[in-house]
């Protein structure tokens, strides 16, 4: 393993660093495993809720409601999905307490040499409060353009609900939703800039076993593009690889489910389908794949970063791994 940082080490770390014979797949498989059956469980429990999304669609359609009112079939359908929320939430906050889990371990690996471990302790609810930091740069930078066009939709709708002319909705709207689309690119950019610059948080935060956000601009000042570049090769052909994989797993997917929705006609029958023992065995099965591959890749994409926060320019780990075995 390179003893300072480089693009080449940060490019290839995952792939030099400790355990990587177990890791590399213990760890995605983990991740795998985890997140199918709390998404499974989810379904399962809130199936109900589900089924009354259907029958209110069903409803809808069968008695013509909203046909000169799309705003009370909006409204129909929103009220229906109201008890989704909850599980929305749930969904929410179960995904982020789990995902620190795994990255704190994945980052553990990096920084520390440790095996694959989970556990919910002081790492991990430090990683969760990175990562809500980090959601919240992500909010600040897509908030306008994504308040702009969303303000362009409703416009439209409700231009088109009082009867005004596709020509003149378009001329109402066209420029703002081209204008969010401008900013949104702007923004993308700048965006790339901070969440390189602070991309290392998440490896010093367990490096130091304390919060760091900020510190982690003083980790990649002068290492922007190897960061970058290494980050964006990973990410891109790794991308490419679970992009056609997941296509690829999807198509015997359909095949298998079929059978199952041959017959469908209401939103009980839906229901039923989906709760079928052999929807839910092929669900699962495509599910652990392609999440085992979004696990890897999550993996992977982090040790660039990783790999400059454990070259820390106030003290590298393995300057104070050297001090110790000679000390």
């Amino acid at each position: 393993m390179p003893s300072r940082f480089s693009f080449d080490g940060a490019l290839m770390f995952a792939f030099r660093a400790a355990h990587v014979r177990s890791f590399l797949w213990v760890f995605p498989l983990a991740f795998a495993g985890v997140f199918t059956l709390c998404s499974l469980a989810i379904l399962i429990f809130a199936k109900d809720d589900f089924l009354q999304v259907f029958q209110t669609i069903e409803m809808l359609e069968q008695a013509s409601v909203g046909r000169g009112d799309p705003q009370a079939v909006f409204a129909a359908i929103l009220g229906a999905m109201e008890p989704l929320v909850g599980w929305a939430v749930f969904a929410m906050l179960g995904s982020w307490i789990i995902w620190a889990m795994f990255e704190a371990a994945s980052q553990r690996r990096y920084v520390r040499d440790e095996r694959f471990s989970l556990g919910f302790g002081g790492d991990e609810i430090r990683m969760m409060a990175v990562g809500l930091c980090w959601a919240v740069m992500q909010t600040l930078f897509i908030i306008v353009p994504v308040l702009m066009f969303f303000g362009a939709v409703s416009t439209a709708v409700g231009l088109a609900a009082d009867g005004v002319t596709e020509s003149q909705i378009a001329s109402r709207v066209v420029g703002t939703i081209l204008g969010a689309f401008g900013l949104w690119i702007v923004l993308f950019f700048v965006y790339a800039f901070f969440a390189t610059r602070l991309a290392p948080c998440f490896g010093l935060t367990i490096k130091d076993k304390a919060f760091r956000f900020f510190d982690a601009w003083n980790v990649s000042r002068g290492r922007f593009w190897p960061i970058l570049g290494a980050y964006l090769i990973l990410s891109i052909v790794g991308g490419i690889v679970v992009s056609i994989a997941d296509q690829l797993l999807q198509l015997p997917m359909m095949f298998m489910m079929a059978p199952a929705f041959e017959n469908v006609q209401t939103g009980d029958d839906i229901a039923a389908a989906f709760m079928s023992s052999g929807v839910i065995v092929v669900l699962a099965v495509y599910l652990i794949a392609r999440l085992f591959l979004s696990g890897l890749l999550m993996h992977v994409a982090g040790a660039p970063a990783a790999f400059a926060a454990r070259h820390d320019p106030r003290g590298s780990v393995d300057d104070t791994y050297r001090v110790d075995t000679f000390s």
